[in-house]
């Protein structure tokens, strides 16, 4: 049953049981009123035709003959009582009767509480059932206290009324009550109900709608992340019956923070319902497109027959958005990278299948692709990468990061002076992990800011060692872009150079030009400072990065290193030859030493000494080593190859 029905039959049955009880109530109060009416109009006649014609001698002598037909003719001949049945009694202060209808009874004594009560001052009534003629009647017997003196009752008068006529009239008057309460009580179920039913019309409209809003997006009216989540895995439990794919898709928004930064979230608010709107229109009703927040959307395709079939719906929603987006008649230009996952294949629930769409969707935006589809190859969050994470603070606390030394060779001389100190984690199970599969994670937790200080902090303790052994040596240390923003960064080196007794002179920083992107004058600024306490720097990677001339120019480096991306093909690549010997011309030009990386054997060796480069690093003269090699190696490396 409704709610609205149950209530309808629950709240008939208090309302019934209230008109049952307030009828009766009403019953016995009408009769009540009703016998006292008769009661007082019995009292009242009483009073005025009858007490008059009664003396104080008359009760204790009887009544005279004469006086006797004056009470007939007034009580019974004259009908001085109207309705009254005949039944007139008169009872003096000792109970006898002195005056009686049946004067047979004259003189008799009588008895009972009525008559106590009526002596006592008070007019009672009383119902009795009398015989007569072979039929029962009900009669209404009325005891009215009678004063021939200033003082207490002297005799009690008794009186018979029929009760027909009162029941008559008390069943009339009820039935008339009655009437009224029942309309009343029935106007008031039906009052209530009206408001129960239209409280529950709005509690079913407002449940629909709050359902609605459990599931869906408010803004663009799409599923929301809830709905999503459930139908993916309720098309996963249906693929894994069919044996087929299913294809889950992360859609991020490119530079749409630029929309509302500038506009304001209202206008970004209408892109992104006209977005919710084409998407609509490309996917089929199989299909779900959920907004799950910001600018990030989800599609489900649950009947993929192949990868390629979704790689086809990404290129329809990304020509959908290639249409201009018009806000007031500004046309917006809005562009999406999205990410694809498949099940089986990537994930067989619906949390894997989201995240490894997500690795995808990023790795589109990197890559300015558009599309990309999830590969474990270049998920830099798998499972076991994501362990080194917890593992990288109690890595430094056990030291077990390691440094080891590459030698930067003058190309003219063949003498080393500097080394560049590269990390190198010994994992105590996973024995030695290279830098790329830890330093990109330390960036992204935050780590790599006193991951840094610690290598600095080795780097220049061996430093300080070799000098200890007569070995005089400069190291250069990689910054990371979060230490190039750190404004007391410069204070944390003059620390590290104070502790282990070094010149500033020995210590080179190394950084990339994407370093200085971010915040060019905070990064200009530390600069700057490091330059003041003349610790040298110099640009990493020169030549990956968008470093203007002008801004190089500005600079306070003294050195270039040339990516190993270009020197290690320049014998066979004149590309690559060209970007080499132009860099070499521009460090000459600037003033800057300049450091050829990726140096494997002697062709470009030679080819860099005819070009003038100044330094070369690389396997051809040394791959890195531990810090204990490294005073045998300079004793063992004089030239012995081509200058």
């Amino acid at each position: 049953m409704s709610l609205l029905t149950k209530f309808g039959l629950i709240s008939a049955v208090p309302i019934l049981a209230l008109g049952l009880t307030l009828s009766h109530i009403l019953e016995s109060f009408v009769r009540e009123r009703a016998i006292l009416t008769a009661r007082q109009s019995i009292e009242a006649a009483a009073r005025v035709g009858v007490q008059p014609h009664i003396g104080a001698q008359d009760l204790s002598g009887g009544f005279s003959p004469s006086k006797y037909n004056r009470l007939d003719m007034l009580l019974r001949g004259q009908s001085l009582l109207e309705g009254a049945v005949g039944e007139y009694k008169i009872w003096n202060r000792d109970l006898e009767i002195v005056y009686s209808a049946d004067r047979s009874e004259l003189g008799t004594s009588g008895q009972g509480d009525h008559l106590e009560a009526a002596l006592g001052g008070r007019t009672t009534a009383t119902e009795r059932m009398i015989t007569s003629d072979g039929r029962e009647t009900r009669r209404l017997y009325i005891y009215v206290p009678i004063n021939t003196t200033d003082g207490p009752a002297d005799a009690v008068v008794q009186i018979a009324l029929p009760y027909e006529p009162i029941s008559n009239a008390i069943r009339t008057d009820a039935r008339q009550l009655q009437g009224v309460l029942l309309a009343g009580l029935l106007l008031l179920y039906l009052a209530l109900f009206r408001i129960v039913a239209d409280a529950s019309k709005r509690l079913r409209r407002q449940a629909k709608d709050n359902e609605y809003q459990a599931f869906h997006d408010v803004l663009t009216g799409l599923a929301n992340r809830g709905l999503f989540r459930d139908r993916v895995q309720q098309a996963i439990r249906e693929a894994e019956r069919e044996d087929r794919l299913v294809a889950v898709m992360l859609m991020d928004l490119d530079r749409f923070k630029e929309i509302n930064d500038t506009l304001g979230h209202h206008k970004g608010d209408h892109v992104l319902q006209q977005i919710a709107g084409r998407l609509n229109e490309v996917l089929r009703d199989t299909d779900t497109v959920a907004r799950l927040g910001g600018d990030e959307f989800a599609v489900l395709l649950p009947h993929t027959p192949d990868p390629a079939a979704a790689l086809h719906v990404a290129d329809k929603i990304q020509i959908a958005l290639k249409q201009p987006f018009v806000i007031e008649g500004l046309a917006l230009d809005v562009r999406a990278s999205i990410g694809v996952s498949f099940f089986p294949g990537h994930g067989d629930n619906v949390d894997l299948l989201l995240q490894r769409a997500d690795v995808a969707m990023y790795l589109a935006k990197a890559a300015h692709s558009g599309c990309e589809v999830y590969a474990a190859d270049r998920d830099q969050y798998s499972a076991s990468r994501l362990s080194l994470v917890t593992e990288l603070r109690r890595g430094m606390e056990d030291e077990e990061f390691v440094l080891f030394y590459q030698p930067k060779v003058n190309l003219k001389t063949g003498e080393c002076f500097v080394v560049e100190a590269l990390v190198r984690w010994d994992h105590p199970m996973r024995g030695m992990i290279p830098p790329s599969e830890f330093i990109p994670l330390a960036e992204h937790t935050g780590l790599i800011e006193p991951l840094t200080m610690y290598v600095l902090d080795k780097a220049l303790r061996q430093v300080a060692q070799w000098r200890e052994q007569g070995v005089d040596l400069t190291v250069a240390v990689n910054m990371s872009p979060r230490n190039l923003l750190d404004l007391h960064f410069p204070d944390q080196v003059d620390d590290l150079l104070k502790k282990w007794r070094l010149p500033a002179g020995y210590l080179h920083l190394e950084i990339t030009e994407s370093t200085l992107v971010a915040d060019p004058t905070r990064a200009m600024a530390i600069l700057g400072r490091l330059n003041q306490m003349r610790v040298e720097m110099s640009i990493d990677d020169f030549g990956t990065g968008y470093s203007s001339l002008g801004h190089l120019r500005k600079l306070p480096v003294k050195e270039l290193k040339i990516d190993k991306s270009f020197v290690m093909n320049m014998a066979i690549d004149e590309s690559d030859a060209i970007i080499v010997r132009s860099t070499i011309d521009l460090g000459r030009n600037l003033g800057l030493r300049v450091v050829a990386e990726g140096v494997e054997t002697a062709e470009i060796w030679r080819q860099l000494v005819m070009l003038g480069c100044d330094y070369a690093q690389g396997y051809y003269r040394s791959r890195p080593m531990p810090a204990d090699e490294m005073p045998r190696w300079l004793s063992l490396s004089r030239p012995k190859w081509p200058l």
